[in-house]
């Protein structure tokens, strides 16, 4: 892959580790950006990342767990240690709830999950591939919808995945007209019966429940206020991630990068993950 004039063409030192030109382009493949210019910049910092935290498993662990793990069990299991996730109480949950379904006194809602298959429409060939691999994912989630999770988590290309695919209780006025357009008649629990076209790709998607505008708490299932809990301990655990590198970061000898430019937003506890890198929903 070759890197245009306008980007970065140095190695980057991390501590006693030299991230080449060579590592950052293998890297880029597995970050989908806007410019290739941005690509590279999501790829470095990935690489920079997984080295401040590899160094810091290194120093921590012993030798016999170093020995038996990869780098990504050495990772998970640094973070596991190192991060400190406290675990919403019911009262902390009930509040979080009456906050959000307040906000949509706006108007309507849905509760909505879907996998993304990406899409690049410059290139040929694109669409159609993707179209026939969501195709596949629809026709199989049919008849087995409790693998839906799963698919999303592994397939999915929207940073949904991470909660299996569900964007959580989102207004119908957030997002994208293709959703807004799909969803007018599908009924709750059901899939929309095709494919949704995005400028992000192709979509499977599942309405779970549809909200009216005056939505009160009580009308939220056992499962979605789960669901809920759950969020709040993955943004929670998020939270604690970002703030557990940004500490390695600022005693670590970094060279050739700047891990905090243009970072994205740190994650928020009061607002549903809304999915924004594929669903066209607004930034809270």
């Amino acid at each position: 892959m070759m890197i245009s004039p306008d980007q970065t063409t140095h190695a980057i030192f991390v501590n006693d580790t030299t991230i080449s030109l060579a590592d950052v382009q293998a890297e880029m493949p597995y970050h989908k950006a806007a410019s290739l210019q941005a690509q590279w910049h999501d790829a470095a910092r990935a690489l920079v990342v997984k080295t401040l935290l590899l160094d810091e498993a290194r120093k921590k662990l012993d030798a016999e767990s170093e020995e038996c793990l990869d780098e990504e069990a050495l990772i998970q299991d640094l973070l596991e240690r190192e991060v400190e996730v406290p675990t919403p109480t019911d009262a902390e949950l009930e509040r979080w709830s009456a906050s959000n379904i307040a906000q949509m006194s706006t108007g309507p809602a849905m509760h909505v999950r879907h996998i993304l298959v990406y899409a690049d429409k410059s290139m040929p060939g694109s669409v159609e591939t993707a179209q026939k691999r969501a195709q596949e994912f629809l026709d199989y989630l049919k008849s087995t919808p409790k693998d839906f999770e799963q698919l999303a988590a592994r397939y999915s290309e929207c940073p949904s995945s991470g909660r299996g695919g569900h964007l959580g209780i989102v207004q119908e006025q957030d997002l994208l007209p293709e959703f807004r357009r799909a969803l007018q008649t599908v009924q709750d629990g059901e899939f929309y019966d095709g494919l949704i076209e995005t400028r992000y790709g192709v979509h499977v998607v599942q309405l779970l429940k549809r909200f009216s505008a005056e939505a009160k708490v009580e009308e939220l299932s056992r499962e979605e206020k789960q669901r809920i809990r759950i969020f709040l301990e993955d943004n929670s655990w998020k939270q604690g991630v970002q703030n557990y590198i940004a500490m390695l970061a600022a005693k670590a000898r970094i060279k050739g990068f700047d891990l905090f430019s243009g970072t994205t937003a740190q994650a928020s506890s009061t607002g549903w993950p809304d999915g924004g890198n594929c669903t066209g929903k607004k930034a809270s």
